[in-house]
């Protein structure tokens, strides 16, 4: 005997509250004093009272700590700026660190490069980037240069990649390479990166190469992870231990329409423990807590 159509609808119901239920069960919604740690913004420091704009939008944001990555318009130029740059970060110790750069054609060699970022080390800066390496294969020779000084020295290393930035093929061969000559030395992909998300590659390395991982700003707009959350959950959770929130703010979007990256991450609706892996815990880590990352290495 065949059920009532009635009685199938409310068949159905039932399910749907039991697996919503089931759902709500396994996925822990973000503590309501939930706060993030943004790996990647950019933000000049070279004047006194600099830092003061950022931490009112990191108050604003619910953002417990930043990093800063230089670009060649907000890095310091005169001995005068260096001076207010370190007093702002030694100002704002604990909430604000920063990475420092090097461009390629600015060092001929690997012991001139190690001896600007020993310095750059000693006077605060945690990490290497935003390195663009522009009409650059990822691999060439004068960005070698710098890989293996930031292995030295111990300093992870924020790469972007798009058309004409530390170009590579398709399942990054020249990455690869990179990752295999210094396997001391942590590389964090960004930016097109995330463009092969999809087709596999990018999940294949995480999962192979314990010094890569990835930082999700530049995912919304660029890639498959903001077009299919269901992808970008699976994604997520998977390599939770590799991937770094970052949103790529900057001067010219403190007080505006934040980033979607802000937003996005809580709509995947995440374990809570993925959350604060990706959303904290892997940079406190990383940067802060790791020993390897912030020592020197001799294996060179």
């Amino acid at each position: 005997m065949f059920p009532h159509p009635l009685q199938c609808r409310c068949l159905t119901v039932v399910a749907v509250v039991i697996s919503c239920f089931l759902h709500q069960s396994l996925v822990a919604a973000p503590p309501e004093e939930f706060r993030y740690i943004d790996t990647h913004v950019h933000f000049h420091d070279r004047k006194d009272g600099d830092l003061d704009k950022v931490i009112e939008w990191m108050d604003q944001m619910k953002i417990d700590r930043v990093i800063n990555h230089p670009l060649a318009q907000s890095r310091v130029k005169t001995d005068d700026e260096r001076s207010a740059m370190l007093r702002n970060y030694a100002k704002a110790k604990g909430r604000i660190d920063r990475f420092c750069i090097i461009f390629p054609e600015e060092v001929q060699t690997v012991d001139e490069a190690v001896a600007i970022l020993r310095k750059e080390k000693e006077s605060g800066a945690i990490g290497f980037g935003e390195h663009y390496g522009v009409n650059l294969n990822f691999d060439d020779p004068s960005c070698m240069r710098l890989f293996e000084a930031c292995e030295k020295v111990g300093m992870p290393v924020m790469f972007h990649m798009d058309r004409n930035k530390n170009l590579d093929e398709p399942g990054f061969p020249r990455l690869k390479r990179v990752l295999e000559a210094y396997p001391k030395l942590i590389l964090i992909a960004h930016s097109d990166w995330w463009r092969q998300s999809q087709q596999g590659a990018c999940g294949e390395l995480l999962a192979k190469y314990p010094n890569l991982y990835a930082d999700i700003s530049c995912t919304v707009k660029r890639s498959a992870i903001g077009k299919d959350k269901e992808f970008a959950r699976k994604f997520f959770t998977t390599h939770a231990d590799k991937l770094l929130f970052g949103s790529d703010s900057g001067w010219w979007s403190f007080g505006k329409e934040p980033m979607p990256e802000f937003q996005f991450i809580l709509d995947l609706d995440l374990p809570a423990e993925v959350l604060q892996k990706i959303c904290g815990g892997n940079a406190r880590k990383l940067f802060w807590e790791a020993q390897a990352p912030a020592n020197e290495t001799n294996n060179r």
